[in-house]
């Protein structure tokens, strides 16, 4: 394995407590393990402000020089990210593989990505990553002169590799967006037999797929597992399953891409249009790991990147369930006060995705909540029309069932649109 020194920054202008810096370092070491990677040695270096050529200041570049010819490491990572110029002058004065956060998490991304939409918006974001760096790669080259007709200056080399990259990535957009309207037409296809939709949302190894693998295995359709581990992005791609709800009714469940500190804005942009359906959703589930220390500034980080994606949207946090997962992970007192008064001090429902404690608790919250955009009405069902019982238990909410002579009388709850439509299927 890679053996890589981290290097963290605590920049006093910033006005950041240290505790901060530190637990960012702690969590790079974590992506660096994500990555494949194995973590030598790590240093914080705290700096009164950024240096425009190395970031770090002449003697601190001459510190880590000297202890990269040690050779105990071969590459060298920066927990912030560094602008082209200042990678180019650190790769020329330390002899190892320089690289910043963006990068190693475009790498994770990269590794991660498996649906074909996800490969396009991962390559779309490196290409956009990588496109103000060549120049300070190549630096001068010699002019290509071209033949007959062609005589003068020609294109240098970065110029013709820039050419070729935003050729490449004007190429990817317009892919991307074919895959968005095959999104659109899938949604729209979703519409016309509607369930509710349920996003979950959260920080990076929250246990959004171990949670949505917990419904599968509990109450929902058969399906091949999700894949899920204890690491951050273990998944990249959007994955949804339909789930049956105490009532009866089904709802699609949709995991998401996990969120992260100083996620890069390369990615933002990238998967964006996808981050933004899931936005969409009727019921948006915010997954917190309880046992976090750190869970408070990780909410923060979600909510702040999920009003960055649509600032217009009032409703967020109306239509947002905030669940504390991995609770079989706090033992004594802790976890009898979170377990006994979670959602009253806390607004927040305690669960274990990993063993199944708390997710009836759950399915019941999304309900109630669903149950607000329900329209309340009466309806008698003809015998000869009892092939739409199924679909009116499966769409909606039946509060109770009367028997008559020649069919049956119900008193339900469903949204607007499928009563509309149920009335017109009975003439």
């Amino acid at each position: 394995m890679e053996k890589v020194f981290l290097i963290g920054i605590h920049l006093k202008s910033q006005n950041k407590k240290l505790r901060e810096s530190l637990q960012s370092l702690a969590e790079l070491a974590r992506l660096t393990e994500t990555a494949g990677g194995t973590v030598v040695g790590q240093m914080m270096l705290s700096l009164p402000k950024v240096h425009a050529s190395t970031f770090i200041g002449s003697g601190k570049v001459s510190e880590l020089a000297q202890l990269s010819q040690k050779k105990e490491f071969a590459t060298l990572i920066f927990d912030e990210e560094l602008k082209p110029a200042q990678q180019k002058n650190l790769s020329d004065l330390i002899p190892v593989k320089i690289l910043d956060r963006t990068r190693l998490i475009l790498d994770i991304f990269a590794k991660r990505a498996r649906t074909k939409e996800g490969i396009l918006q991962v390559e779309l974001a490196q290409l956009s990553y990588h496109l103000p760096r060549i120049t300070e790669r190549y630096g001068r080259f010699e002019q290509q002169v071209g033949g007959i007709g062609t005589r003068g200056p020609g294109e240098r080399k970065l110029e013709v590799e820039a050419r070729v990259i935003r050729d490449k990535m004007a190429a990817l957009k317009k892919e991307l967006e074919r895959v968005k309207l095959h999104r659109e037409v899938a949604r729209q296809r979703r519409e016309s037999v509607p369930f509710p939709i349920v996003a979950l949302v959260g920080y990076t190894n929250a246990g959004k797929s171990t949670l949505l693998n917990k419904l599968v295995e509990s109450v929902g359709s058969p399906k091949e597992a999700i894949y899920a581990d204890n690491k951050l992005f273990a998944t990249l791609d959007p994955t949804t399953r339909r789930i049956k709800l105490p009532s009866g009714r089904w709802a699609l469940f949709t995991d998401t891409v996990g969120f992260i500190k100083k996620l890069p804005h390369h990615l933002i942009a990238a998967f964006r249009s996808t981050l933004e359906e899931a936005l969409s959703a009727d019921i948006l589930i915010h997954l917190e790991d309880a046992s976090d220390p750190e869970k408070k500034e990780h909410s923060k980080v979600v909510l702040e990147t999920l009003k960055s994606l649509q600032p217009e949207n009032k409703t967020l946090l109306e239509k947002m369930i905030v669940v504390y997962n991995k609770i079989d992970r706090i033992k004594g007192e802790e976890k009898r006060i979170l377990l006994e008064n979670g959602q009253e001090i806390w607004n927040a429902i305690p669960i274990s995705a990993l063993q199944g404690e708390g997710i009836q608790k759950l399915l019941l919250a999304v309900e109630d909540k669903l149950s607000l955009n329900l329209f309340e009405t009466d309806l008698y069902l003809p015998f000869k029309k009892f092939s739409l019982l199924p679909s009116l238990y499966r769409l909606g909410k039946v509060e109770s069932v009367r028997h008559q002579k020649k069919g049956i009388h119900l008193h339900l709850k469903l949204e607007k649109s499928h009563l509309h439509k149920l009335q017109q299927l009975l003439g």
